[in-house]
């Protein structure tokens, strides 16, 4: 693999309630799962968000060299972040984020810098990270990637914050989104950012100049690959479902790694064919599957798939 993956983005605690009343931690956090799931594909990877001194910041250090990832970032002396997770009737989860002072805030985009110069490299940064305030900065620095010929990669992964400027927050994933060469949104991303609508009609109209390639999540009814060349479904897999959490990110993994494997990240970038996308939607397909059988986010080994 000649690319290497760069990856901005929170490391959660997520504790979620259990039907005593009590809370089991498990490890979680969007660019978290997802840098996880590329090292267990075998991409190359790099995770360039501060990790916590604390218990869990050590957890999170040393799941991601378990997995094979690259710990490029520093570390904080800001506790980890945490979230409470209830899961649903439906098996999907709803998060509560406590995100002040937290060691995932604890850097800029300016110490990121040297991470991204390499010849080959796709930078990707999703969820929280694009919150007001930080968000402001890491939208420029899309933006500058961009203008120097950088791959980029987005997952909008929506997250309303009790309490926040949440018109804010949606206002600057609109900014982001265009930002993206490869770009990530699922149907609820899409209704939250107020883009009503056929989800696949709307999707289409997030193409442009940068943001090449798009990949529509719609959960049960699978999901689609956009590009000006046409469009590509794969339906959702059928497996037992024991939850959802993570399975989305392991999904997107699944694809950036089998876009990867077929050369489509190499220079100069082009869009991807059609034979690329289909396998890319396939293996990520895959990948959602075996996580969907898992209690959390345990992304597969290519092995194991």
């Amino acid at each position: 693999m000649k690319t290497r993956f760069v990856v901005a983005g929170e490391a959660i605690a997520d504790l979620i309630a259990r039907s005593d009343g009590a809370f089991a931690p498990t490890l979680g956090g969007s660019p978290w799962n997802l840098a996880r799931a590329l090292g267990r594909l075998g991409s190359r990877v790099a995770y360039v968000t501060p990790l916590s001194t604390d218990t869990f910041g050590e957890q999170f250090l040393r799941a991601l060299q378990e997995s094979r990832v690259e710990f490029a970032g520093q570390r904080s002396e800001r506790p980890s972040c945490l979230a409470l997770v209830h899961i649903q009737p439906d098996g999907s989860p709803a998060y509560r984020f406590y995100r002040e002072g937290v060691a995932d805030r604890d850097y800029t985009p300016a110490s990121v810098w040297e991470q991204v110069r390499g010849p080959q490299t796709v930078f990707h940064i999703a969820s929280l990270a694009l919150f007001p305030p930080d968000g402001y900065a890491w939208a420029d620095f899309l933006l500058e990637l961009n203008r120097q010929g950088i791959c980029t990669s987005v997952d909008v992964n929506v997250r309303q914050l009790p309490g926040a400027d949440n018109r804010a927050y949606t206002e600057l994933l609109q900014r982001v989104m265009p930002q993206a060469r490869v770009l990530k949104v699922s149907d609820e991303d899409l209704q939250q950012l107020g883009r009503v609508g056929d989800p696949l009609h709307v999707a289409c109209t997030l193409l442009n100049n940068t943001t090449q390639v798009v990949l529509l999540t719609r959960g049960a009814l699978g999901a689609w690959c956009l590009t000006a060349e046409g469009i590509w479904h794969e339906p959702a897999p059928t497996t037992p479902v024991r939850d959802t959490v993570g399975a989305g990110d392991c999904s997107y993994a699944g694809f950036l790694h089998a876009l990867d494997r077929a050369g489509a990240f190499d220079l100069p970038w082009c869009t991807p064919d059609a034979q690329t996308l289909q396998n890319a939607l396939a293996l990520a397909s895959r990948c959602a599957a075996f996580n969907l059988r898992q209690q959390g986010c345990q992304p597969a080994w290519l092995h194991e798939l």
